[in-house]
């Protein structure tokens, strides 16, 4: 502080001040133009006082001075012995006493704004003037560590895309971005396709519940294997996976497969998925019993692999040259990346969080049953540059990025059906029952007319049965009538003898009339003998006739019912082999059955192709052109504690500093300049280098200096 004993005498003169406030004799004026104002938006920091005041006396006009003590209180005009119109013309004035300084005070200069001209007589004009707090002031003041909330800082910082932009570049700046993005480049890997040829570039996977190795045989003798099983990609599985590379070798397979329906119908998906690296493939050659070679996937599993759709994708945003060293158009939400398989799951990539200037994705697939996908998902997304790539074997197992929280890709692949002949596969399930109902029919009629020859012959034998007794009867009535006949003949003869020895007792007369008795009993007998003998004939001319009779009717019935059962029994066995030639003719109408199913989704494989694309977007050009002027005027949104270099600048033409807490470490000026001060800066401000620049250069034309950081 200033004690009275620091002047001469101990005492003050105000004759011999000179400050803002009282102007001592001998002051000088100078009336200037300058093309900054009192509002304080643009100041310029000059390198020094004396680098200012040739400025000042470059552009000066009327230049008096005061030959006594004037006061130049803050709000009061000063009069002056100029005319009007030599006041008039200038904005700035310059006062300084060339007899100071005055004892242990420095030589200084004031700066005022000239805020009104007026007009008092011929030759006296008032002037109405306001103290240039900041050209007064400003080398008396020392910046602290100020909490800067936007300036130039931030697009002159080297640093700024440390991190790919994370660290200084990310903080919002609340502008209008516009509706939509304009697309800069379309990457694309292709991963599958078809062409309007035929050709395709993808693979089939059939899943099946019957073996191709070990199924086959013929329609009356087929040959059924179920399926062995299979641990495709580690998975447990009932079915066994066959692979085919191409559809081509799909169809051709199936059209050899055709007439075996009863194989063809285990298919229980057709899938197509993209084409599998023949160095990931692990598949093993098995020849059908049918002479078709066809491939059994073994147990393997597709890694995942990096696929790099672009190197250095940064610079195909298209940013125009003019806003090209505005770092902050490669952050979101100011460019993008979309990552996409155009099926529907799209994904918006925040350019700062992706990894390196390449731009890579890692592609994953799944295809053994069930739900078989490709995903992919950015390379690192989000990762921390110290967190490594977790490694399963020679491939990526985790990148420590957002991994599978954040994947496209295919999610519904396509799935088909194949045709199965049912006449065939009918014939072949019901092969055996087929054969078995012919041999059966065929039994029947054996059976039957096996039957009927037996009840033929039983008839024919009842019939020999029946002559043979008759024959037997009539043979026993002979012989009994023969018997009779001899006892007859016996009877005679004894009763002859006793005649005759009577005859004999009584003399010739006797014997006579024994003799003669003896022919009469003999007469007798023999009519006997012949009527019984006739008797008997007739008997068994009758019992003939009777017996013919009866062996004859027995033989039509006999031969009508042999004939009438023979008859039926080929009817019988003709109506059971119709029915089952009309079950096999039925079968030829049985409509033909489907295996698998149609499912998933084909359009992108039809009408386009399977890709990842990567789509490199902007925003369009009006919202560009309008955050780009905005940036190239006042920067980019800091919002952390910065120290201002002393000279304020970090570009070459002008700088632009908001501050939310300005400190200033040190001044030698009242409080109410240094809240001016402070004040200047929180409200925002652009120093600039050369005051010719203001208001006239392109603000483009304002390159970063080197060596400012953060």
């Amino acid at each position: 502080m200033a004690r009275l004993n620091d002047v001469p005498n101990g005492v003050s003169d105000a004759g011999l001040e000179f400050n803002y406030a009282v102007w001592g004799p001998g002051t000088t004026a100078t009336l200037c133009n300058v093309p900054w104002n009192s509002d304080y938006r643009d100041i310029v920091k000059f390198a020094s006082q004396q680098a200012l005041d040739d400025y000042l006396t470059q552009n000066s006009g009327a230049v008096w001075s005061f030959p006594a003590m004037t006061y130049a209180r803050a709000g009061m005009p000063v009069r002056v012995n100029l005319p009007f119109n030599a006041c008039y013309k200038y904005n700035y004035l310059r006062v300084t006493n060339g007899m100071q300084p005055v004892g242990h005070d420095s030589s200084r200069s004031f700066y005022y704004f000239v805020t009104d001209v007026r007009y008092v007589a011929p030759n006296t004009t008032e002037l109405v003037v306001q103290l240039d707090v900041w050209q007064t002031f400003n080398r008396d003041v020392t910046f602290g560590n100020c909490y800067v909330e936007r300036g130039h800082i931030g697009i002159a910082n080297e640093n700024q895309m440390q991190d790919n932009g994370r660290e200084y570049l990310t903080i919002p700046e609340g502008l209008d971005v516009g509706g939509e993005y304009i697309i800069t480049r379309n990457l694309k890997q292709t991963i599958g396709s078809r062409d309007a040829s035929g050709g395709a570039s993808f693979d089939i996977i059939v899943a099946t519940t019957v073996s191709f190795e070990g199924s086959g045989g013929t329609v009356d003798n087929p040959v059924l294997e179920s399926a062995k099983g299979s641990s495709f990609e580690s998975l447990p599985n009932g079915v066994e996976l066959y692979y085919f590379p191409s559809a081509t070798a799909f169809i051709n397979f199936m059209r050899q497969t055709s007439d075996l329906p009863w194989v063809s119908q285990g298919i229980i998906s057709v899938t197509a998925v993209p084409e599998i690296p023949s160095s990931q493939l692990q598949v093993e050659n098995v020849t059908t019993s049918w002479g078709v070679i066809v491939q059994r996937l073994l147990t393997f599993r597709v890694p995942p692999f990096k696929r790099s759709l672009a190197g250095n994708w940064r610079n195909m945003t298209d940013i125009p040259s003019r806003y090209a060293h505005l770092s902050k158009f490669l952050t979101y939400p100011y460019s993008m990346v979309e990552l996409t398989t155009y099926s529907g799951t799209p994904l918006v990539l925040k350019p700062e969080n992706m990894a390196g200037d390449d731009l890579d994705v890692v592609q994953l697939v799944h295809y053994a049953p069930p739900s078989p996908r490709v995903a992919f998902y950015p390379y690192r997304y989000n990762a921390s540059e110290g967190n490594a790539d977790v490694m399963d074997g020679a491939y990526i197992h985790n990148d420590q990025g957002e991994f599978l929280d954040m994947t496209t890709g295919m999610f519904n692949l396509p799935t088909f059906s194949v045709v199965n002949n049912s006449y065939l596969a009918y014939m072949a399930a019901n092969a055996n029952s087929v054969a078995y109902q012919h041999a059966s029919a065929d039994w029947s009629q054996q059976k039957t007319l096996t039957g009927n020859s037996l009840s033929y012959n039983q008839a024919t034998s009842n019939m020999g049965l029946a002559t043979r007794l008759n024959e037997m009867q009539m043979r026993a009535g002979s012989a009994s009538n023969a018997i009779q006949n001899q006892q007859a003949v016996a009877n005679a003869a004894i009763g002859g003898v006793t005649s005759l020895a009577g005859g004999a007792m009584g003399g010739p007369a006797g014997l006579a009339s024994s003799a003669l008795g003896v022919a009469s009993s003999a007469a007798s007998t023999a009519v006997d003998i012949n009527a019984r003998n006739q008797q008997l004939a007739v008997s068994q001319g009758l019992a003939r006739s009777q017996t013919s009779a009866q062996v004859g009717n027995q033989g039509y019935m006999r031969d009508t019912n042999k004939e009438f059962a023979d008859y039926a029994a080929q009817g019988d066995y003709e109506n059971t082999i119709a029915a089952i030639n009309a079950k096999v003719q039925d079968a030829r109408l049985i409509q033909p059955t489907t295996a698998g199913q149609i499912g998933g989704d084909a359009f992108n494989l039809v009408a386009y192709e399977w890709a990842i694309h990567a789509k490199v977007k902007r925003i369009q050009g009006a919202a560009l052109a309008a955050i780009g002027e905005y940036w190239l005027r006042y920067g980019y949104a800091i919002n952390r504690f910065v120290t201002p270099p002393m000279s304020l600048q970090v570009m070459e033409k002008f700088t632009y500093w908001k501050l939310r807490e300005t400190y200033l470490k040190s001044t030698t000026c009242p409080e109410s300049f240094r809240q001016t001060i402070r004040g200047i800066f929180e409200k925002g401000v652009t120093v600039w280098n050369d005051p010719a620049d203001i208001g006239t250069v392109d603000i483009a034309d304002n390159a970063p200096l080197s060596g400012v950081t953060l």
